[in-house]
């Protein structure tokens, strides 16, 4: 690569504007995906060919700068990760008010806000020298990071592509808001239902697409923990005495044990032998943006008071975050994995631990609050690390990314709590019920408040952590053949959403077996639907809020879809 091509600029004003722009609409829908799937599979595909799209249409006749794109999709995928740090972390209040009868106060959105851009600035300035370390010297693989650049080296960012992006989400969000008017809870089938076998069958394509993404061993995982959950742990229990509802809950303890295990036992597997490569680049010195560490901690300290955290707790915090951005950026960079709320729950849970050894009190709403500030620092580190190794492998010039990356995490930490409003205000009725799961914010309830079958969850938890330490012992060949985490979110959630995520896995199956070519065009239709459905949910849920008729604004929404799926089928045929 020649030094003319690395020193090509990308951070042009079109670029932040694009990127704040899709960033906004990332927050948005990614927010539902959250909330409905249980999961956030990374959104830089779709950011790619959207900022590349956008471009190319404002460009005409001229060529395409990729590093422009590869700047504003940088930016544009920011948005996806802050709303997984919100949405998997903050509903836990709402879940423990309304299910335990706990009295949490609810987080002021502006306050809330400020503390996610914080949050998001800080992970984001952490990650810079790891860059130096993960990617330049360590070269890891950034997987989903690799294959944006993949895209842009390619050239496959042109309208045809934008067209296929559209079209596919304009279908996938008439369906869900077609969906949400007449049959919002699925179809329900039952067999042998005096032993609680039965599930609902879900139309998520949302869920079909995020199969796909996630691939073959993360959704067919997915499945076995959905049979093992509800096709044997429950009928058993119920053979044995238990009531339905007892017996799911017990399966979902389980799950939600299997989860937090497998993250904590992966953390001990994996940071403690490379603890010194992981935390050395953290203390590097002499370079112009050290100077800021010490503000942005310091503010983040203030935030956090702010926000009725005790100076104490916060200071630890600010600490945890530290270690948490160095694990989340190396562990993404391996794995293509960032449990981002399984890091903010270790760092709660050892500050409760030493709140008790020191006999303070730390009070539910405060442990929410440092959860949620660590999960959204270690998301942001994640997405960052994608987007330094897109720009190594393409040329792009590393503080181009860095320049966005901060306006966008700034402009989507303020926003994300008051999306979520959007979200709560719309779709009150339909949190932490089959519908809208939120499987992450009832595991971070349940690790504050406590679990229903504790004993359970500490086994699962157990099951988890040595299946992850035995993991990292098995050759290379081996590992992940079966993926814990996503097995214990699939005995949480049961069958009706394994079923889409295993379709989709299925068809990525055999794409990557028998037809490579059509390996993007999958990625492109999969994140065309999530995107669709996921802002079509969104924007449902804002007229909702705004007090309109649910039927008149689903139908206004679907004819806006309409007209938007015959202009981009007109243009699909051009490039």
């Amino acid at each position: 690569m020649s030094e003319k091509q690395i020193e090509k600029p990308g951070f042009t004003l079109r670029a932040a504007i694009i990127a704040v722009f899709l960033t906004l609409f990332l927050l948005a829908s990614s927010s539902y995906i959250a909330l409905k799937l249980g999961a956030q599979p990374w959104p830089i595909i779709f950011a790619v060919i959207v900022s590349g799209g956008i471009i190319k249409l404002l460009n005409r006749s001229r060529d395409v700068n990729v590093h422009e794109v590869n700047v504003a999709q940088a930016g544009a995928s920011i948005g996806g990760l802050v709303a997984a740090g919100i949405v998997f972390t903050i509903p836990g209040i709402i879940y423990l008010n309304q299910v335990r009868n706990v009295d949490i106060p609810w987080p002021n959105p502006w306050l809330l806000g400020v503390l996610t851009a914080l949050a998001g600035v800080l992970g984001l300035l952490l990650s810079v020298p790891l860059k130096y370390t993960f990617v330049d010297k360590e070269q890891l693989p950034y997987p989903a990071g690799t294959a944006g650049a993949e895209l842009l080296k390619l050239g496959k960012i042109g309208g045809r592509q934008l067209a296929i992006i559209t079209i596919f989400g304009c279908a996938a969000a008439i369906f869900g808001l077609f969906r949400e008017l007449y049959f919002d809870a699925g179809f329900a089938i039952s067999f042998l239902a005096t032993f609680g076998i039965f599930f609902i069958v879900l139309p998520l394509p949302l869920a079909v697409g995020g199969g796909y993404i996630l691939g073959p061993k993360a959704g067919f995982s997915w499945l076995a923990g959905a049979i093992i959950g509800w096709i044997v742990i429950v009928p058993l229990l119920i053979n044995n005495g238990f009531q339905i509802e007892s017996a799911r809950s017990f399966a979902q303890n389980l799950g939600m044990g299997l989860v937090l295990g497998a993250g904590i036992g992966f953390l001990t597997s994996y940071v403690l032998p490379r603890l010194k490569s992981i935390v050395a680049p953290m203390l590097q010195t002499g370079k112009g943006y050290f100077k800021f560490y010490p503000l942005v901690s310091v503010l983040g300290v203030i935030g956090l008071v702010a926000v009725e955290v005790p100076w104490l707790a916060a200071i630890l915090t600010v600490l945890g975050v530290w270690l948490m951005v160095a694990v989340a950026a190396r562990m993404t960079g391996e794995t293509n994995i960032d449990p981002l709320e399984q890091f903010g729950i270790f760092v709660g849970l050892v500050i409760a631990l030493v709140y008790e050894i020191i006999a303070l009190e730390l009070n539910m709403y405060a442990s929410f609050m440092i959860v949620a500030f660590v999960s959204v620092a270690c998301a942001v580190a994640g997405d960052s690390g994608h987007d330094y190794k897109s720009a190594a492998i393409v040329g792009t010039r590393f503080f181009d990314i860095v320049k966005v990356d901060l306006i966008a995490v700034i402009v989507a930490g303020l926003a994300a709590p008051l999306v979520f409003e959007v979200i709560r205000g719309g779709f009150a009725e339909q949190l932490f019920t089959p519908s809208m799961p939120a499987p992450q914010a009832k595991l971070v309830a349940g690790s504050i408040f406590g679990f229903e079958y504790p004993n359970v969850f500490l086994t699962g938890f157990g099951i988890g952590f040595l299946w992850e330490i035995l993991n990292t012992l098995l050759p290379q060949r081996y590992k992940n053949r079966l993926m814990m985490m996503p097995l214990g979110i699939g005995l949480f959630l049961g069958l009706s959403f394994a079923f889409p995520i295993a379709i989709g896995a299925a068809i990525r199956f055999y794409i990557d077996k028998n037809r490579s070519d059509l390996y993007h065009s999958g990625l492109l239709v999969a994140a065309g639907v999530m995107g669709g459905e996921g802002i079509a949910g969104f924007s449902n849920a804002a007229l909702i809020s705004a007090g309109l008729d649910p039927q008149i604004g689903a139908f206004g929404l679907m004819g806006m879809f309409v007209v938007v799926l015959l202009i981009s089928t007109r243009f699909s045929g051009k490039h």
